[in-house]
């Protein structure tokens, strides 16, 4: 291992970098192809905690391997979305955009899969080819935003519920670019009813509040007239927008980021037109989420 002047204390099997004051941090010379050792993982999931979302360069997996990354953090069996899924591998969804062909662009703030009543706890997300510029993904901390509200308005949105839907989001537009889409779209729509969640929960390992809403899937608040929901959404929303609570990774080839699905919203920059993008993703839950 090389040595770090401004390295993480309180690790001794990983280099850890802080990426921003308030989200993210590298991991310097870690191979995740080998992680065997208990140590390493329970300082794995030690960091995620603390950090959010884990940059790791220079990955060279197996898909059998960035599953078992997965399993460092959670079961990768847990909810998935609608993306293609691996022609071996089940649990890995293929997130690709080609020249010519159907695109699903999750250029929206949002956490994976709030629309489900358990949604994943986190994701592996691993880059295969990556545009000649562009593609950058971006991470919100949803505890930082929380911490920056003021005490009366967190107190007020404590006592909140909101739905969450996928129709709320950009599915029903992909599903009518497929053959069949509409009878996709039909299933989908009764296997996946919308569903409540608090407006403020609390992080089951650290402890900390966090806002648990986001554009993609929240569709209202309930309680409140739309007008009034709207305005109060739009507001929470605006603090994703603020640099000083993001993480902004520029993506190279094989590239790894692990990150928090409770903690964290997340926005796909779709900046790239035409060009090639493959990234595997497999996320990773538990039994309950919260």
């Amino acid at each position: 291992m090389s040595k770090l002047e401004n390295a993480v204390p309180g690790y001794k099997n990983l280099i850890l970098e802080p990426y921003t004051p308030n989200i993210g941090a590298v991991v310097h010379d870690f191979d995740l192809a080998r992680i065997g050792d208990e140590g390493d993982r329970a300082e794995l999931r030690k960091a995620l905690v603390e950090f959010q979302v884990l940059f790791f360069r220079q990955q060279h997996l197996t898909a059998e391997q960035q599953i078992e990354v997965a399993r460092v953090f959670g079961d990768p069996d847990k909810t998935k979305a609608f993306f293609p899924r691996h022609e071996r591998h089940s649990v890995i969804e293929v997130l690709e955009t080609r020249p010519v062909g159907h695109r699903y662009g999750t250029d929206q703030w949002h956490a994976d899969i709030t629309f489900s009543a358990n949604p994943p706890t986190g994701t592996v997300l691993y880059s295969h080819v990556i545009p000649a510029a562009g593609g950058d993904t971006l991470w919100a901390s949803a505890t930082a935003v929380y911490d920056s509200l003021p005490e009366s308005l967190q107190r007020y949105l404590e006592e909140l519920e909101a739905v969450h839907s996928f129709e709320h989001s950009g599915w029903p537009n992909y599903f009518a670019q497929l053959e069949n889409g509409e009878a996709i779209y039909r299933k989908a729509r009764a296997d996946h009813l919308p569903v409540v969640h608090p407006v403020v929960r609390t992080h089951p390992v650290t402890g900390r509040k966090l806002v648990y809403v986001n554009p993609n899937f929240t569709d209202r608040i309930k309680g409140l007239s739309r007008q009034q929901s709207d305005a109060l959404l739009a507001f929470i929303f605006a603090q994703f927008q603020r640099p000083e609570f993001q993480a902004r990774l520029r993506w190279e080839t094989n590239t790894v980021a692990i990150w928090d699905n409770r903690a964290t919203v997340h926005y796909a920059t779709a900046d790239y037109d035409n060009q090639h993008r493959l990234l595997h993703r497999v996320t990773f839950g538990e039994d309950q989420a919260f």
